[in-house]
């Protein structure tokens, strides 16, 4: 019997215990264009717990920083929470002042990178703010995880687009990114005209069961396979069920084993 494959969730979320009931009756509230639910309670605990039913060794702890004055914060929580099977990435808002010292103190608390979310920040992906982060944080070895396309808690804009994410790879080309959700949510067309084939990591949340297979297979077919991760958003999807869907893609158990593992091992710079 084949061996289980080892799991890597490149895209998790989890909040400090004091404000994670909020945090998700806040972003449940807000979502605009149709109900969500969390799959887990939101705290650091709920995630590990969802990890371990979903087989899921290791995950990404992503943290958006909304506002300046959430940044150095969410930097000490970030470092306090790494362990063996969390990697957190801390997040730095535009309108921070002075990003690089902070992308530098992020650096040498061992932290791996950043989460960028451009409409909680109402900045896009090649904004000059955004670009002065994305060089600090090339310098650094910081990689960059962003959301990209639409966002259920926002009216449908402009920010997040496929192209503006080409444009911020074009001017950082030594930064390793990670487009969330393909590349970007509903934006599938975008993505074929303006990532699938770049150097740029892209995810499966929210794609599988929401975009056409048809569309799923191409931008498969067109992006280099060592660029593709395996990744939830939990608690906004059952971890266990996304695995299962996962493998159902019609891909080779090798390129599927490593989106799973040593894909995000290299994203991370650690392979």
């Amino acid at each position: 019997m084949q061996k289980p494959p080892k799991i890597f969730d490149s895209h998790a979320h989890a909040f400090p215990d004091s404000i994670a009931p909020s945090a998700l009756r806040h972003l449940i509230d807000e979502a605009l264009w149709r109900p969500i639910q969390a799959y887990h309670d939101g705290t650091l605990k709920g995630l590990l717990d969802s990890m371990d039913r979903a087989g899921i060794s290791r995950a990404v702890v992503c943290s958006v920083a909304t506002k300046p004055t959430q940044v150095r914060k969410i930097t000490d929580w970030s470092a306090a929470i790494a362990s063996d099977r969390i990697t957190p990435f801390a997040s730095i808002h535009p309108d921070f002042d002075q990003p690089e010292a902070e992308v530098e103190r992020i650096a040498q608390l061992g932290l791996r990178g950043l989460k960028i979310h451009p409409q909680y920040m109402n900045c896009g992906f090649d904004d000059p703010r955004m670009i002065r982060i994305a060089k600090a944080a090339a310098k650094a070895n910081l990689c960059f995880t962003m959301h990209c396309g639409h966002d259920l808690g926002f009216q449908k804009s402009d920010l997040g687009n496929p192209l503006s994410l080409r444009r911020l790879h074009e001017a950082v080309p030594d930064l390793r990114i990670l487009a969330c959700h393909f590349g970007g949510w509903e934006w599938w067309d975008e993505v074929v005209k303006h990532v699938a084939g770049l150097p740029v990591w892209i995810e499966t949340s929210f794609v599988i069961g929401q975009c056409s297979r048809e569309l799923v297979e191409r931008i498969l077919e067109i992006h280099p396979k060592e660029y593709l991760l395996f990744g939830t958003d939990s608690p906004w999807a059952d971890q266990k069920a996304e695995v299962e869907a996962f493998l159902s893609l019609p891909l080779d158990e090798p390129i599927k084993r490593a989106a799973m593992w040593d894909n995000m091992l290299r994203y991370l710079g650690q392979w």
